[in-house]
């Protein structure tokens, strides 16, 4: 015979005791401080009467050394609880996800690929159209650079034979005007957009039409990866393409379906929707500069300003390369940081993103962790000068379990890169930066294939550039301190 036992029996016991015993010291603490003769002949008295005020010097010491810290604490505990509220909302949400299941043969529309190429490798590209071929397009135009002979000739090859393939020579700078002459030129109603680099898996073909059979939907993209791994930053540039790969990409489609952008190294689009908006395209002005850059962020808002869904096909997988160095690497993230500012601000000015109430919610969260990656390092400067060691080092292993718990989905892929950890909670603190960077640089334009374009800024302009962002991060710093004080 077996007898079940309480387990919360021990439990009471113990809360019962530690409340008699508080209960006398209470009782013998108020007798002595009103009545302290009463227990003059009482030997046990006096040893209950210094225990009382060792409590009391100790709680005391330890209320005072815990007001002096708490305005660390406070702020530092909220800003934690909203990050942590914000993932764990935008991972409930991917959670509701699926891809769209392929559909048969006959009921798919016929698609182009369309590729512009500028200064490419001639291999690599090579090996981008035969992937193209395996997934059995009904056309290819390739848009080519007038100067980039190489590419040319590779086209030309490849294209004996083969009818669906058409080369278009342009002599005009850009990679917009070269989308658009191949869009105008497309004969399929699905249009697909290709970088020149992008590698596509076998057999994706069903998965990147299969969206198209609901009508509703005018835009799709794929899962992206790095084709090569060799470096640090290749494997860094991997790990946040996992990021919008199994958090921001899902979420956004299963809350809405509308994706903040359609990736230009591989989306698919409904013709008839760009195709009458490539005038706006082609000029697009924003902050009273013309754009050149961002060429998907703006298909992707033409596509939702005219009420059409996006949708994200984790089962279709592309390749594509990824920085090598660490100049290029920074050279991208600040393009893209500023692009995604440009496209934040005329979504949110022109409404349609406030009809997407989860787009809208991503837009302005993003614009807000521009500030709030700051406030980690900064408590954790302030911390270690406040002799907090305690604090900083809890600090230090909330952002390794935390970041790591992030980058779970990743480390499936990839377990090894679980060393890369450090290094990643560092570059995402720096990447704070150079968001707010591209922040306030934000009408710059630096990525544009001009023959009387100006090569960057003025050295004048990056130092001011430069200062007003030191100045931003200062008043974030004087505001951690004013609350501590």
């Amino acid at each position: 015979m077996y007898r079940l036992v309480d387990s919360r029996i021990p439990e009471e016991i113990t809360i019962i005791t530690v409340i008699v015993a508080l209960s006398v010291l209470l009782i013998f603490s108020i007798l002595i401080t009103f009545s302290p003769g009463l227990f003059n002949h009482v030997s046990i008295v006096k040893p209950i009467e210094t225990f009382i005020l060792k409590v009391s010097e100790g709680v005391g010491f330890a209320a005072i050394t815990y007001y002096q810290i708490i305005w660390i604490y406070i702020p530092l505990g909220l800003i934690g609880l909203w990050r942590w509220s914000i993932w764990i909302f935008k991972k409930s949400s991917s959670l509701l996800y699926y891809p769209i299941s392929n559909c048969n043969d006959e009921h798919l529309q016929k698609y182009s690929i369309i590729t512009p190429v500028y200064n490419e490798d001639p291999a690599i590209f090579q090996d981008a159209i035969e992937s193209w071929i395996q997934n059995k397009p009904d056309e290819i135009i390739g848009v080519i650079d007038h100067n980039d002979k190489k590419c040319i000739e590779v086209f030309q090859r490849i294209s004996i034979d083969k009818p669906f393939m058409k080369l278009i020579v342009i002599d005009k700078p850009g990679k917009r005007p070269a989308l658009a002459e191949g869009i105008r030129e497309a004969r399929n109603k699905i249009v697909a957009l290709v970088d020149s680099d992008t590698i596509w898996e076998k057999d994706i073909r069903n998965s990147i039409l299969s969206p198209f059979k609901d009508p509703t939907i005018g835009g799709v993209t794929t899962r992206q990866h790095p084709i090569e791994r060799r470096t640090i930053w290749q494997k860094i540039t991997d790990i946040f393409w996992d990021m919008r790969n199994y958090y921001d990409l899902p979420a956004q489609t299963a809350m809405g379906q509308a994706l903040s952008c359609l990736s230009g190294r591989t989306s698919l689009y409904r013709k008839d929707i760009i195709e009458g908006s490539l005038d706006e395209f082609l000029n697009e002005i924003v902050l009273e500069r013309k754009k050149e850059s961002g060429e998907d962020k703006c298909l992707t808002r033409i596509v939702h300003s005219k009420g059409w869904k996006t949708y994200y096909q984790s089962n279709a997988v592309i390749y594509s390369y990824a920085a090598p160095d660490f100049k290029t690497f920074w050279s991208q993230r600040l393009r893209w940081s500023r692009n995604s500012h440009n496209s934040d601000l005329v979504s949110l000015w022109d409404g349609w993103a406030w009809k997407h109430p989860f787009l809208a919610f991503h837009i302005i969260d993003r614009f807000i962790s521009i500030f709030t990656l700051f406030f980690g390092p900064i408590f954790f400067g302030v911390a270690l000068v406040m002799n907090q060691y305690i604090l900083a080092l809890s600090i230090l292993a909330l952002w390794m379990i935390g970041r790591a718990i992030k980058i779970i989905p990743h480390l499936k892929r990839y377990p090894k890169d679980i060393t890369l950890l450090p290094i990643y909670v560092v570059i995402n603190f720096i990447s704070a930066f150079v968001k707010l960077y591209a922040l306030v640089t934000i009408r710059d334009q630096k990525w544009i294939r001009s023959k009387n374009r100006k090569i960057g800024t003025s050295q004048l302009k990056n130092i001011k550039n430069l200062i007003l962002t030191s100045e931003i991060i200062s008043c974030l710093i004087f505001v951690v301190i004013y609350i501590i004080k």
